[in-house]
């Protein structure tokens, strides 16, 4: 591959793991067998001088690729372009992502790639326990981590399209047994009750915990063992994204935590804290970032909707008219949206006047909007406003039959902190 055998693009791609490899300290490379991929004139920057800039990045990668050498999915697309007006995106913007954004996803679809577009590709290719492989999303890089006992690093969107290029990526990081034990241990306080949580509450327990452990692996105990996916979705995607983890463990749910001193790797904890009903309202608080009421936007989405959220949604919305002046939309994957039509939630919010989407990011799509805007999930909240009052955009955090609530009244119906 150095030598060009297989091509520039190759040759481009070997290079770029092997330089990004001695940066790490890694001594060798590794064989994947799946990469996720994150590609910037996909997701990141579909217009504008960013968009040029980011075709330009990726064109010397692609050049001459055909295939790639393992299987791959993909990130979800940055606008449905069918809604972006409604997302106040202008008609040259629009035009602009339609070139680029459109041309891109043809050509991941054309050599291979699977096109789920979402941040959720467990649903298309669950991990396998120890096999290796490149992921370029956060939430994602945690859950194949910790809940499938793959071993992946938490790579960038260049680094895991030249890992499925190449078939191969450093072994650095959390691919060596060294680097995956727990360091800290997590653990609820007696005055709150993981069974009473909502959606939200998740989010916040995670926010919490993100900002306790920082950079440490956390080991959360406590956790129940029955756990679903929708909780599991809103605690991994905000500790994903605020503390920059690749690994963490839950004690009876995750394959390297049979038990705590396992998960610890027989070493000792370095701390342990405690997350109680203070360290939670202090998570809500900062979420909310606005003490307004009234509300323009639903956003939901970030990362992509479960069915259980889409049901909680349209079990609130049912034969019910969202208020005049009010947008609520919601984003899923193709194929829980799918299944969401054939269960009648998505009847039910279409009817109420709400858009239910697929394949976009609401996070980066949203970020267009003016107004106050509600969402379900923290990390969607950290792209709209910063988790700064300052800032352009004022943002209410509640779970999705708050959101759901406010749409019917144009008033925020969530915790009032």
């Amino acid at each position: 591959m150095l030598s060009g055998k297989y091509g520039h693009g190759t040759q481009k791609a070997i290079e770029i793991l092997v330089d990004l490899g001695e940066a790490q300290g890694a001594e060798e490379l590794v064989k994947i067998s799946y990469a996720h991929l994150m590609p910037p004139d996909i997701m990141f920057f579909p217009y504008g001088r960013q968009g040029r800039w980011a075709h330009e990045m990726t064109h010397e990668l692609t050049m001459d690729i055909d295939r790639l050498r393992v299987t791959a999915t993909i990130e979800p697309l940055f606008c449905d372009l069918e809604i972006a007006k409604t997302l106040q995106f202008s008609d040259d913007m629009i035009a602009e992502m339609n070139k680029i954004q459109g041309a891109a996803s043809d050509f991941y679809e054309r050599i291979g790639v699977i096109p789920n577009y979402s941040a959720l590709p467990f649903y298309v290719r669950p991990g396998k326990f120890g096999e290796h492989v490149s992921i370029a999303e956060s939430i994602s890089i945690l859950w194949y981590n910790t809940m499938f006992g793959s071993r992946c690093e938490r790579d960038d969107g260049v680094t895991s399209l030249s890992a499925a290029i190449t078939g191969y990526c450093p072994l650095a990081g959390a691919h060596l047994s060294e680097n995956r034990p727990g360091e800290v241990i997590i653990r609820l306080g007696d005055d709150l009750d993981f069974e009473q949580f909502t959606d939200a509450d998740w989010d916040a327990f995670s926010l919490a915990s993100s900002r306790l452990c920082r950079e440490k692996r956390p080991v959360f105990i406590g956790i129940p063992r029955n756990i679903g996916l929708t909780d599991l979705k809103h605690l991994f995607a905000v500790i994903a994204v605020e503390s920059g983890l690749a690994v963490m463990h839950i004690v009876g749910v995750s394959p390297e935590a049979p038990s705590l001193e396992t998960a610890l790797g027989g070493r000792k904890p370095q701390a342990e804290y405690v997350v109680g009903k203070k360290e939670l309202v202090d998570a809500y608080q900062l979420a909310n970032t606005t003490s307004d009421r009234d509300i323009d936007f639903i956003l939901l989405g970030c990362p992509h909707l479960t069915l259980r959220e889409l049901r909680e949604l349209a079990e609130e919305l049912d034969g019910k008219k969202i208020k005049d002046g009010v947008s609520l939309v919601a984003v899923t994957t193709r194929m829980l949206l799918e299944q969401a039509r054939d269960m009648g939630y998505v009847h039910s919010i279409l009817n109420a006047g709400g858009i239910v989407s697929c394949d976009m990011c609401i996070a980066f799509a949203g970020t267009q909007v003016t107004g106050v805007i509600a969402t379900n999930s923290i990390k969607a909240d950290f792209f709209y406003a910063g988790f700064s009052a300052e800032g352009k955009r004022k943002v209410r955090f509640g779970s999705t039959r708050d959101c759901a609530r406010t749409a019917l009244t144009g008033k925020w119906e969530g915790r009032v902190l």
